[in-house]
Order: C-alpha cells, then structure tokens, then sequence
C-alpha cells in the first residue's frame, strides 16, 4: 500500500513533533530563579572566604541579573554586596553604591537599619560629611539626631566654612582639663590654638584631594585605632575603673610582708649608693614603700577582673580554640 503525503498529514506531523518537542522540554526542567540565586550567591559567599573578593563580586552581579528575581531578593543581594565592598576591600563608594540599591528594591526590609547606618559611615569616610548628616536626619529611628552648626560668634573662614566660637570651644573641650583651663584663661592661647585648628585642617583638606582616604591600607590603620580605642575604653569601665585599692588594704598588706619589704628595699638602695642603708623607721618605710604597694595590688585586682570578665564572655559567645592546629 502506498503513503501518499498530503498537506492533511503534514499538519498532522508538524503537530506531533511541536508536542513531542514541548514534552523534551518539560522532562528537563530548569533550575528555577530562586535556586539559580541560591547557587551563585553560595559560590560568591565561598570564594569571599578564600579572599577572592572581586570574583565574589561577580557572583553577586550575576545573581542580580537573573530573570523573575523578587525585588526583596535583590534587596538581600545588594546588602551582601555593600557588606563585602565594607567590611573586606574597604572600597566606600562601591559599599555606598550598593547599599542604596538595597533600600531601593526594599526599603522596609528587616535590615533597613543598619543599611541607613552603614550608608552614613559611608558618607562620613569619603568625606560627605553634609550627605551623611541628611541620611541621619531623614531616617525615622534616629528622629531628632540632626548636627547643627556650633553657636558663637564667626572667628574665622576656610574657603568660605565658617568656623565659630563654638566649633572651637568644642574642639578645646577635648584636650585635658589642665589645657582647657590655659586656653579659657589666655587669649593669646586660645588665637594660637585656632592656628594649629585651621593649619591642621588645611593639611587634612590637602590630603583628601590627595585621595588619602581611598588608601585602603590607611583605612585599615584608622579602623585598627578605632578599634583599640574602644577597647581601651571598655577595659576602663569594666576593669580599671573598679579596681581601686583601699588605703586599709596597702596596710595590711605592708603589715603582713614589712620584713620582705624592708629587705628589698634595703638591697635597692645599697646596689644605688654602694653602702649599707640606714635602717628605716616602720613610718618612713611605710611611706616609702605605700605607693608601690597600691599599684601593685591594684594591677592584681584588675588583673583578677579581666580573667573573670574575659571567661565569661568566652562562655556566653561558646569560643573554641583548637589548640591542637599550632602543634609541630
């Protein structure tokens, strides 16, 4: 029997094969948007890891790029991104960039907050002091935070910027009590000191168009100093400032180790004058020894503290330290 090929059974094999075609396709599914975000964003966040910043980058971008991706997805992507310019290259304007695409595609999101937060520090370390000062006043949790102009009387000009009795008063406030009281009291003082203001600010506006605070490596020196500044003063309120020693205690202490005490120092003045030392009365060798012994009991106490307060917060943040890894 002869097939004779008609137009009527070439529509018929047109249409079978369009079918057979669409079921292929439906038998190989393709990974969905959420999945492909999924993926690059896991590959981004492993090569972060290993230091491989702008590749990480990359990831990130091509995350974005994918087809259907909800705007609050977008959101997250951008946030991870400003993070890795932030926190790891140090590269602002990139941070900066990135953060406000986040609060683009999502302006509500769970971390609104500490977008707007690193938006401002941003701002403030490329040198857009007046542009961080509106994010700050614009955003609704910090209501009220606007920085205004220091009051007074103008006293003198850079470039135009006023700067006002209050501006330096404010920048005497920050010297020790002793430089505050010489400054308030001596006119002259105070005019030399609005020189080194203005000589140190000229300096700084010279090494901004040198674009000093671009250098990464500075960037780093500068959070390094912020860093152990905030330290320091966390030592204070929680060790130093509570570990004063009590006059009763120097003497008891001096009661209990005179004789140890006499010797030492008895030795320490021989080895000075090379002759023997005139044995001292219980009053001058309490005097003479009572300064030393308060700071010697005062580095212990504080040194009691810090063990304390540092085992505590090594059990409340569960610190694992796996000693084995620094074994020949």
């Amino acid at each position: 029997m002869n097939y004779i090929f008609t137009f009527a059974n070439y529509r018929l094999w047109l249409g079978a094969v369009i079918t057979a075609l669409v079921l292929t396709g439906c038998g190989s599914k393709s990974p969905s948007s959420d999945e492909a975000m999924t993926a690059r964003v896991s590959l981004a966040a492993q090569l972060a890891d290993k230091g491989l910043f702008e590749d990480a980058a990359d990831e990130y971008r091509e995350a974005l790029e994918i087809k259907g991706l909800p705007d609050k997805k977008k959101s997250n992507i951008c946030y991870l991104l400003g993070n890795l310019y932030f926190e790891k290259t140090k590269n602002y304007e990139k941070a900066l960039a990135f953060y406000v695409r986040a609060n683009y595609y999502d302006a509500q999101s769970a971390v609104s907050k500490q977008i707007t937060e690193r938006m401002v520090t941003c701002l403030e370390r490329i040198g857009r002091s007046l542009d961080a000062q509106n994010v700050l006043s614009n955003a609704t949790y910090l209501a009220g935070a606007e920085t205004r102009r220091q009051p007074g009387r103008i006293v003198a000009q850079i470039e135009g910027r006023d700067i006002t009795m209050g501006e330096l008063d404010a920048e005497i406030q920050k010297l020790p009590a002793e430089e505050q009281k010489k400054l308030r009291d001596d006119p002259q003082a105070k005019l030399d000191f609005l020189r080194q203001f203005i000589n140190q600010e000229l300096l700084y506006q010279m090494a901004e168009r040198a674009g000093y605070k671009k250098d990464a490596r500075l960037r780093d020196q500068v959070e390094q100093f912020e860093k152990m500044m905030m330290v320091q003063r966390i030592y204070k309120e929680k060790v130093a400032d509570g570990s004063e020693v009590k006059p009763e205690d120097v003497q008891l202490y001096f009661k209990a180790h005179k004789d140890d005490i006499a010797k030492s120092l008895a030795k320490a003045d021989a080895s000075t004058s090379g002759t023997s030392a005139v044995p001292l009365s219980e009053n001058e060798l309490f005097e003479k020894s009572a300064s030393g012994i308060a700071a010697m009991l005062q580095s212990q106490k504080a040194q009691e503290k810090q063990a304390r307060l540092l085992e505590e917060l090594m059990k409340t943040h569960k610190v694992v330290i796996y000693d084995g890894e620094f074994q020949k």
